[in-house]
Protein backbone atom coordinates (compact mmCIF):
# COMPACT_ATOMS: atom_id res chain seq x y z
CA UNK A 1 0.00 0.00 0.00
CA UNK A 2 0.86 3.40 -1.24
CA UNK A 3 1.07 6.47 0.99
CA UNK A 4 2.13 10.36 1.14
CA UNK A 5 4.99 9.56 2.48
CA UNK A 6 6.31 6.00 0.18
CA UNK A 7 9.55 7.31 -1.68
CA UNK A 8 9.75 6.28 -5.26
CA UNK A 9 12.81 4.55 -6.78
CA UNK A 10 13.24 3.56 -10.85
CA UNK A 11 15.26 1.84 -13.72
CA UNK A 12 15.91 4.31 -16.54
CA UNK A 13 16.86 2.91 -19.81
CA UNK A 14 15.54 1.47 -23.24
CA UNK A 15 14.52 -1.42 -23.59
CA UNK A 16 13.43 -2.33 -20.07
CA UNK A 17 10.94 -5.26 -20.92
CA UNK A 18 12.87 -8.02 -18.87
CA UNK A 19 14.75 -6.26 -16.36
CA UNK A 20 14.91 -7.68 -12.86
CA UNK A 21 15.71 -4.71 -11.32
CA UNK A 22 11.97 -3.89 -10.04
CA UNK A 23 11.65 -7.14 -8.54
CA UNK A 24 15.04 -6.83 -6.98
CA UNK A 25 14.43 -3.53 -5.25
CA UNK A 26 10.87 -3.85 -4.38
CA UNK A 27 11.65 -7.14 -2.64
CA UNK A 28 14.22 -5.40 -0.77
CA UNK A 29 11.90 -2.55 0.33
CA UNK A 30 9.32 -5.21 1.72
CA UNK A 31 12.03 -7.47 3.86
CA UNK A 32 13.43 -3.79 5.10
CA UNK A 33 9.88 -2.84 5.90
CA UNK A 34 10.39 0.35 4.10
CA UNK A 35 7.88 2.56 2.31
CA UNK A 36 9.65 2.64 -0.96
CA UNK A 37 8.08 1.72 -4.66
CA UNK A 38 10.60 0.79 -7.11
CA UNK A 39 9.38 1.67 -11.05
CA UNK A 40 9.95 1.38 -14.60
CA UNK A 41 10.93 4.41 -16.76
CA UNK A 42 11.17 3.22 -20.43
CA UNK A 43 11.45 5.71 -23.21
CA UNK A 44 14.62 6.63 -25.70
CA UNK A 45 14.19 9.90 -25.42
CA UNK A 46 15.34 10.88 -21.40
CA UNK A 47 18.09 13.39 -22.71
CA UNK A 48 15.33 15.54 -24.06
CA UNK A 49 13.29 15.04 -21.61
CA UNK A 50 15.72 15.46 -18.74
CA UNK A 51 15.21 14.57 -14.97
CA UNK A 52 13.17 17.51 -14.40
CA UNK A 53 10.11 15.68 -15.19
CA UNK A 54 10.92 12.63 -12.55
CA UNK A 55 12.23 15.45 -9.25
CA UNK A 56 8.45 16.66 -10.14
CA UNK A 57 7.07 13.33 -9.36
CA UNK A 58 9.35 12.83 -6.47
CA UNK A 59 11.56 10.47 -7.57
CA UNK A 60 14.26 10.04 -4.99
CA UNK A 61 16.72 7.63 -6.65
CA UNK A 62 17.40 6.18 -10.07
CA UNK A 63 19.32 2.88 -11.49
CA UNK A 64 20.32 4.20 -15.05
CA UNK A 65 20.86 0.92 -17.47
CA UNK A 66 22.11 1.49 -21.15
CA UNK A 67 21.83 3.55 -23.77
CA UNK A 68 21.77 6.42 -20.56
CA UNK A 69 24.75 5.59 -18.32
CA UNK A 70 26.96 8.57 -20.14
CA UNK A 71 24.40 10.99 -19.77
CA UNK A 72 23.67 10.17 -16.26
CA UNK A 73 26.89 10.82 -15.19
CA UNK A 74 26.96 13.92 -17.37
CA UNK A 75 23.80 15.52 -16.24
CA UNK A 76 25.19 15.45 -12.43
CA UNK A 77 26.53 17.62 -10.22
CA UNK A 78 28.52 15.23 -8.25
CA UNK A 79 30.06 12.27 -9.25
CA UNK A 80 31.81 9.27 -7.27
CA UNK A 81 35.72 8.68 -8.24
CA UNK A 82 34.08 5.38 -10.46
CA UNK A 83 32.33 7.78 -12.50
CA UNK A 84 34.79 10.23 -12.95
CA UNK A 85 37.32 7.29 -14.43
CA UNK A 86 34.27 5.39 -16.63
CA UNK A 87 32.41 8.43 -17.46
CA UNK A 88 29.52 6.74 -17.11
CA UNK A 89 27.37 6.04 -13.73
CA UNK A 90 24.36 3.58 -13.66
CA UNK A 91 22.92 5.12 -10.02
CA UNK A 92 21.61 8.67 -9.18
CA UNK A 93 20.29 10.39 -6.25
CA UNK A 94 18.37 13.22 -6.08
CA UNK A 95 19.57 14.85 -2.59
CA UNK A 96 19.50 18.20 -0.91
CA UNK A 97 19.09 19.75 -4.55
CA UNK A 98 22.07 18.28 -6.44
CA UNK A 99 21.76 15.18 -8.37
CA UNK A 100 24.85 12.53 -7.31
CA UNK A 101 25.80 10.27 -9.69
CA UNK A 102 27.50 6.60 -8.63
CA UNK A 103 28.45 3.02 -10.01
CA UNK A 104 27.97 0.14 -8.98
CA UNK A 105 28.31 -2.31 -11.67
CA UNK A 106 32.15 -2.81 -10.49
CA UNK A 107 31.54 -3.01 -6.95
CA UNK A 108 28.72 -5.76 -7.68
CA UNK A 109 31.52 -7.54 -9.54
CA UNK A 110 34.09 -7.27 -7.20
CA UNK A 111 31.37 -8.41 -4.34
CA UNK A 112 30.41 -11.87 -6.60
CA UNK A 113 34.26 -12.82 -6.90
CA UNK A 114 34.98 -12.21 -3.01
CA UNK A 115 32.50 -14.14 -1.97
CA UNK A 116 33.43 -17.28 -3.90
CA UNK A 117 36.81 -17.10 -3.22
CA UNK A 118 38.74 -14.35 -1.83
CA UNK A 119 42.58 -15.82 -2.80
CA UNK A 120 41.29 -15.11 -6.20
CA UNK A 121 42.11 -10.90 -5.21
CA UNK A 122 45.19 -11.57 -3.95
CA UNK A 123 47.66 -9.04 -4.78
CA UNK A 124 50.46 -10.71 -3.73
CA UNK A 125 49.76 -13.77 -5.35
CA UNK A 126 51.59 -13.96 -9.33
CA UNK A 127 48.62 -15.45 -11.37
CA UNK A 128 47.06 -13.66 -13.64
CA UNK A 129 43.20 -12.62 -14.06
CA UNK A 130 41.81 -12.24 -17.74
CA UNK A 131 39.10 -9.83 -18.46
CA UNK A 132 37.32 -10.59 -22.18
CA UNK A 133 35.95 -7.32 -23.49
CA UNK A 134 36.32 -3.63 -23.29
CA UNK A 135 32.86 -2.21 -23.30
CA UNK A 136 31.54 -0.05 -19.90
CA UNK A 137 31.18 -3.60 -17.89
CA UNK A 138 34.48 -4.54 -18.17
CA UNK A 139 35.77 -0.65 -17.36
CA UNK A 140 33.56 -1.20 -14.06
CA UNK A 141 35.11 -4.44 -13.42
CA UNK A 142 38.60 -3.46 -14.37
CA UNK A 143 38.32 -0.17 -12.00
CA UNK A 144 37.25 -1.70 -9.26
CA UNK A 145 39.55 -4.90 -8.83
CA UNK A 146 42.76 -2.58 -9.69
CA UNK A 147 41.83 -0.46 -6.86
CA UNK A 148 41.16 -3.67 -4.46
CA UNK A 149 44.53 -4.59 -5.47
CA UNK A 150 46.11 -1.82 -4.98
CA UNK A 151 44.59 -0.87 -1.22
CA UNK A 152 45.75 -4.37 -0.06
CA UNK A 153 49.13 -2.91 0.94
CA UNK A 154 51.36 -5.89 -0.10
CA UNK A 155 53.33 -5.88 -3.03
CA UNK A 156 51.45 -6.26 -6.20
CA UNK A 157 52.52 -9.42 -8.32
CA UNK A 158 48.91 -10.05 -9.93
CA UNK A 159 48.32 -9.16 -13.06
CA UNK A 160 45.05 -8.56 -15.32
CA UNK A 161 45.63 -9.42 -19.05
CA UNK A 162 42.43 -7.43 -21.17
CA UNK A 163 41.20 -9.24 -24.31
CA UNK A 164 39.61 -7.57 -27.08
CA UNK A 165 39.16 -6.42 -30.31
CA UNK A 166 39.34 -2.97 -30.16
CA UNK A 167 42.57 -2.33 -29.37
CA UNK A 168 42.22 1.60 -29.02
CA UNK A 169 39.32 0.83 -26.10
CA UNK A 170 41.71 -1.41 -24.19
CA UNK A 171 44.84 0.86 -24.32
CA UNK A 172 42.29 4.07 -22.99
CA UNK A 173 40.87 1.67 -20.29
CA UNK A 174 44.68 1.29 -19.19
CA UNK A 175 45.71 4.91 -19.17
CA UNK A 176 42.50 5.44 -17.16
CA UNK A 177 43.79 4.16 -14.31
CA UNK A 178 46.98 4.90 -12.24
CA UNK A 179 48.35 1.01 -12.25
CA UNK A 180 51.98 1.05 -13.61
CA UNK A 181 52.19 -2.09 -15.29
CA UNK A 182 49.61 -4.53 -13.38
CA UNK A 183 47.61 -4.19 -16.20
CA UNK A 184 48.63 -5.40 -20.27
CA UNK A 185 46.91 -6.10 -23.26
CA UNK A 186 47.35 -9.49 -24.28
CA UNK A 187 46.35 -11.39 -27.64
CA UNK A 188 44.42 -14.50 -28.23
CA UNK A 189 47.48 -16.47 -28.72
CA UNK A 190 49.65 -15.01 -25.83
CA UNK A 191 46.53 -15.85 -23.63
CA UNK A 192 46.59 -19.20 -24.55
CA UNK A 193 50.15 -19.81 -23.81
CA UNK A 194 49.50 -18.23 -20.25
CA UNK A 195 46.04 -20.16 -19.52
CA UNK A 196 47.95 -21.83 -16.72
CA UNK A 197 48.60 -19.28 -14.99
CA UNK A 198 45.74 -17.25 -15.73
CA UNK A 199 43.69 -18.61 -12.64
CA UNK A 200 40.30 -16.20 -12.75
CA UNK A 201 38.47 -15.28 -15.97
CA UNK A 202 35.98 -12.79 -16.84
CA UNK A 203 33.92 -12.65 -19.45
CA UNK A 204 32.10 -9.39 -19.90
CA UNK A 205 30.53 -9.26 -23.41
CA UNK A 206 27.52 -9.90 -24.34
CA UNK A 207 28.27 -13.34 -26.20
CA UNK A 208 26.04 -16.06 -25.16
CA UNK A 209 23.17 -13.87 -24.44
CA UNK A 210 19.57 -14.86 -24.55
CA UNK A 211 18.76 -13.43 -28.53
CA UNK A 212 22.24 -12.71 -29.22
CA UNK A 213 24.09 -16.12 -28.98
CA UNK A 214 27.26 -16.59 -30.64
CA UNK A 215 30.20 -19.16 -29.96
CA UNK A 216 32.11 -19.27 -26.64
CA UNK A 217 35.02 -16.56 -27.30
CA UNK A 218 37.73 -19.29 -25.78
CA UNK A 219 38.04 -23.25 -26.20
CA UNK A 220 37.67 -25.71 -23.79
CA UNK A 221 41.94 -26.39 -23.37
CA UNK A 222 41.92 -22.96 -22.21
CA UNK A 223 40.26 -24.18 -19.10
CA UNK A 224 41.77 -26.12 -16.17
CA UNK A 225 40.84 -27.35 -12.48
CA UNK A 226 42.36 -24.23 -11.24
CA UNK A 227 40.67 -21.61 -13.93
CA UNK A 228 37.52 -19.56 -12.14
CA UNK A 229 35.21 -18.13 -14.61
CA UNK A 230 33.04 -15.17 -14.10
CA UNK A 231 30.69 -14.89 -17.18
CA UNK A 232 28.50 -12.25 -16.10
CA UNK A 233 25.75 -13.24 -18.58
CA UNK A 234 22.98 -14.49 -16.37
CA UNK A 235 20.57 -15.43 -18.86
CA UNK A 236 20.60 -18.21 -19.57
CA UNK A 237 22.97 -19.29 -16.67
CA UNK A 238 25.34 -21.43 -18.35
CA UNK A 239 26.38 -19.69 -21.40
CA UNK A 240 28.55 -21.86 -23.72
CA UNK A 241 31.03 -20.41 -22.37
CA UNK A 242 30.08 -21.69 -19.04
CA UNK A 243 29.40 -24.96 -20.39
CA UNK A 244 33.23 -25.17 -21.62
CA UNK A 245 34.25 -24.98 -18.04
CA UNK A 246 32.60 -26.99 -16.30
CA UNK A 247 33.48 -29.86 -18.86
CA UNK A 248 37.42 -28.82 -17.61
CA UNK A 249 35.77 -28.45 -13.82
CA UNK A 250 36.44 -24.94 -13.26
CA UNK A 251 34.94 -23.58 -10.37
CA UNK A 252 32.33 -20.83 -11.92
CA UNK A 253 30.76 -17.36 -10.70
CA UNK A 254 27.37 -17.34 -11.55
CA UNK A 255 26.89 -14.17 -13.77
CA UNK A 256 23.37 -13.27 -11.88
CA UNK A 257 25.57 -12.74 -8.80
CA UNK A 258 26.73 -9.24 -10.27
CA UNK A 259 23.46 -8.14 -11.01
CA UNK A 260 22.41 -8.87 -7.34
CA UNK A 261 24.91 -7.38 -5.17
CA UNK A 262 25.17 -4.27 -7.77
CA UNK A 263 21.51 -3.82 -6.82
CA UNK A 264 22.13 -4.04 -2.75
CA UNK A 265 24.75 -1.17 -3.04
CA UNK A 266 21.93 0.93 -5.01
CA UNK A 267 19.61 -0.20 -2.25
CA UNK A 268 21.86 0.96 0.06
CA UNK A 269 22.85 4.47 -1.18
CA UNK A 270 18.88 4.40 -1.93
CA UNK A 271 18.17 3.88 1.43
CA UNK A 272 21.13 4.47 3.89
CA UNK A 273 20.40 0.91 5.21
CA UNK A 274 22.54 -1.87 5.50
CA UNK A 275 21.07 -4.86 4.22
CA UNK A 276 20.89 -8.07 6.23
CA UNK A 277 22.40 -11.07 5.47
CA UNK A 278 19.68 -13.26 5.59
CA UNK A 279 17.83 -10.86 3.14
CA UNK A 280 20.28 -11.07 0.55
CA UNK A 281 20.29 -14.94 0.97
CA UNK A 282 16.65 -14.72 0.53
CA UNK A 283 16.73 -13.22 -2.54
CA UNK A 284 19.79 -14.58 -3.99
CA UNK A 285 17.76 -18.11 -3.79
CA UNK A 286 14.61 -16.56 -5.01
CA UNK A 287 16.40 -14.90 -8.10
CA UNK A 288 18.41 -18.39 -9.19
CA UNK A 289 14.86 -20.08 -8.80
CA UNK A 290 13.81 -16.94 -11.78
CA UNK A 291 16.26 -17.58 -13.93
CA UNK A 292 16.68 -21.85 -13.64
Amino acid sequence: MYTNNTKIYGILGFPLSHTLSPWIHNTLFQLANYDGVYLVFERQDWPAVGLGSLQMMGVWGLSVTIPFKEWAFQTADEACTASKTMKASNTLLFEEGKVLAKNTDGEGALKSILVQDKSLLRSDDSSQILILGSGGSAKGILFSIAEYLKNQNKPIHKKIRILARNTTAVQEMIESLDAGNMIQPITLDAAYEESKNISLVIHTTPVGMKGIGGDALLGKDFFHKDTTLFDIVYNPLETPLVKLAKKKRSQIIPGYSMLLYQGIRQFEYFTKIEPKQKWIKAIDTLLLNKLT
